[in-house]
């Protein structure tokens, strides 16, 4: 009985006798042949553009009636659309002049969009040389063709007749520099227009601005990039608890001082609803451990009595005064959460940049570009103060006054230190430096009208800085300063950014001005 199989190039199996069996002989000699010619899947090439696999010299086994046959040079071909898919891969790969590894390599859905788009960024692990540890040697070499593209165009000055474009051209060719080697992440980049187009005298903020949304939007993203770094390293967090640390055993009055303190001077100079979100969370752990110390207490002293043999009445009597102590931690933590709402709105009239109505007024035709950061201060400083002081006597009135809660102790608040430390360390060079930033951007801000506004202007005497362009130009050195936190990083990095940033805000704003 012959049978015959399909294997890799259709020869005889064998013969095989009636039971089935094939001769031992016929299956060794095929299997050595095929072990001594046949190339391994391990072996197998991988080069780019190799779409065929060989195997040479596959010769069956001699059968008993002394056929054979001979297989040489068999040529199998791949699947074509796979082998095109690998290598466009290995091509994308060979091109890439610094791959990311891949334990570098995030898992994030989120994180890998932007490692796709920044991977120099992103691959954390690779040498970083320059500035601190935050660029790889391509990132530098790209700050230095950039800034140096830009200064040889404007001390040269190629184009006599046209000044202006060599300005223009040394910011394109800075740009494209930044983008290409990734010195910020690719949409910081973006902003450096807004920044050099008015300091370079091309062209007004208020103009540059409309290419993206208008000034008062972009406003509000150079004072919410700030916002968002300050949150980033826990900064007004720490303040309060530095704030309440000082003042020792905090009063239910002193606390709501403090907290409505904080928060109105906070939301001068940052926005309104940012000092907030920030400053809330803090305030309802702070309380939710008050509300467990006065549970403790009040279970201690329960257990005292019982074991004195307090009578009913006493028994009753402590009981009655624990609960009105929970009570009275419940009723303070309302008015401290209102107190806060209440006093950063009142911080927030003092600035222009203080809260968004502002910033709607701001826009209107009648004050757009003649009412600067100053005058708005000098003008709503007295009224915020005001208003400020009013609500927490408001709320003195309807929270405080004949309160059953006694107050925090220096205890409590030692214990939410020591949470901070372990959370994010002592006072680091990080929140210093954001420090810094939202001081100089404050400092632009007040000094604009003195300095910016004076000295570049057009033949014409109108001013090209505003307000907009000196809150992003801070905003921007937060991605360039590195981290001492986290080593190659930058201060603020765009995922979180991407995660804390309420981009609706600016539709809200379009809207508003759009109507109006």
């Amino acid at each position: 009985v012959r049978t015959r199989s399909l294997g890799y190039g259709g020869g005889d199996v064998g013969e095989v006798d009636a039971q089935g069996s094939p001769p031992a002989g016929s299956l060794l000699v095929r299997a050595g042949s095929m072990l001594g010619t046949l190339q391994r899947a391990s072996s197998w090439p991988l080069e780019d553009g190799q779409g065929l696999m060989r195997t040479h010299n596959l010769n069956t086994g001699r059968g008993v009636g002394g056929e054979e046959d001979a297989l040489a040079d068999i040529v199998l071909p791949r699947e074509n659309s796979l082998m095109d898919v690998a290598g466009s891969k290995l091509k994308a790969a060979g091109s890439n002049l610094q791959p990311q590894r891949a334990n570098t390599l995030p898992t994030d859905d989120g994180e890998l969009r932007y490692a796709a788009t920044m991977p120099m960024t992103f691959d954390l692990d690779s040498a970083r040389p320059c500035c601190c540890g935050l660029w790889k040697l391509q990132q530098f070499a790209g700050f230095v063709l950039g800034v140096g593209a830009l200064l040889t165009l404007l001390v040269a000055q190629p184009m006599q007749a046209h000044p202006h474009a060599n300005s223009m051209l040394g910011l394109t060719a800075m740009c494209a520099c930044f983008w290409i080697f990734e010195v910020m992440p690719v949409y910081i980049t973006a902003l450096l227009p807004m920044v050099f187009i008015p300091i370079l005298g091309i062209g007004s903020s208020e103009y540059i601005a409309g290419a993206y949304w208008n000034w008062i939007s972009m406003l509000v993203v150079g004072m919410y990039l700030v916002d968002i770094a300050l949150e980033h390293v826990h900064l007004p967090r720490r303040l309060a608890l530095a704030l309440l640390l000082r003042v020792g055993v905090v009063r239910p009055r002193t606390l709501l001082a403090c907290f409505m303190g904080l928060s109105w001077f906070l939301s001068m100079f940052l926005n309104s609803i940012a000092v907030t979100l920030v400053v809330t969370p803090f305030a309802i752990s702070l309380m939710n451990a008050a509300e467990e110390e006065a549970r403790i207490i009040a279970e201690g002293t329960w257990e005292q009595a019982q074991e004195e043999g307090a009578t009913e009445e006493v028994r009753a009597k402590v009981a009655a005064d624990a609960q009105r102590e929970v009570e009275g931690v419940w009723r303070f933590g309302n008015g401290l959460l209102v107190g806060i709402a209440y006093s950063a709105s009142a911080g927030g009239i003092a600035t222009v940049t203080g809260a968004i109505p502002n910033y709607f007024l701001a826009a209107e035709s009648v004050l757009s570009g003649r009412v600067s950061w100053l005058a708005w201060f000098q003008f709503a400083f007295p009224i915020s103060l005001v208003t400020g002081f009013l609500a927490y006597l408001a709320l003195h009135v309807r929270y405080v006054r004949r309160l059953g809660f006694a107050g925090i102790s220096t205890q409590m608040l030692e214990e939410q230190q020591e949470d901070l430390l372990r959370e994010v360390g002592p006072v680091s060079r990080d929140e210093v430096l954001v420090a810094a930033v939202q001081a100089l951007q404050l400092v632009l801000l007040i000094a604009r009208p003195f300095t910016f506004s004076r000295w570049i202007t057009t033949p014409y005497g109108e001013q090209l800085v505003n307000d907009a362009t000196l809150a992003v130009l801070p905003a921007l050195l937060l991605f360039v300063i590195p981290s001492k936190m986290r080593p190659g990083e930058a201060l603020l990095t765009w995922p979180v950014v991407h995660e804390k940033f309420d981009f609706g805000l600016l539709l809200l704003i379009g809207g508003s001005i759009a109507i109006n």
